[in-house]
Order: structure tokens, then C-alpha cells, then sequence
């Protein structure tokens, strides 16, 4: 099990790193605000890789880039695994 620091709004990673502890994650969530002034820290939250991806995570309706059909997947799908994306399809 691992945690994820994540916007509380729009469920998108912060940095896209699993901690191993919740203490690790806090204190990750503290340098992130401490290197960005304009980074408003109550804005994101830390919760176990389980919680998140089973009920917090948030999903996006796509449109298939080669097919032309909707589809839905994580706000945090990196566009090169997206098949609406044309770095997917050039692989």
C-alpha cells in the first residue's frame, strides 16, 4: 500500500508519486509548497492508493482518436497511454 497527494478538486496527481507512508507523503506535500509560493497547500489532500483509486479518483469522457468513439478513463491517464492522444497511436 502506498499514498498519493492529489488536488482536492480535480483528483490530478500533484507530482505522480507513491509514497510508502502517509508521513512521507505529508512531508512531500510540504517541500512541493515550500518550492511553489503560489501552491496553496489545503487545496490538496493525501490518501492511501486504495481509498483513491476505488472512490476518489475522478474520470474524464474521451473520444477515441482512431475510432472516433467515447470512452472514459482517470483524470491521471498520462496522454501517451490515452488513446485520444496521437503519442499513442505513433508508438
Amino acid at each position: 500500500m502506498g499514498y498519493v497527494i492529489y488536488n482536492r478538486e480535480t483528483t490530478r496527481f500533484l507530482n505522480g508519486k507513491n509514497y510508502a507512508t502517509e508521513a512521507a507523503a505529508k512531508a512531500g506535500l510540504t517541500r512541493a509548497s515550500k518550492a511553489d509560493n503560489t501552491m496553496i497547500k489545503s487545496d490538496y489532500a493525501i490518501a492511501s492508493t486504495d481509498v483513491f483509486y476505488h472512490t476518489i479518483e475522478k474520470t474524464v469522457e474521451r473520444k477515441n482518436m482512431m475510432s472516433g468513439k467515447t470512452y472514459t478513463e482517470s483524470v491521471n491517464t498520462p496522454s501517451y497511454c490515452s488513446p485520444s492522444s496521437e503519442a499513442y497511436w505513433s508508438m
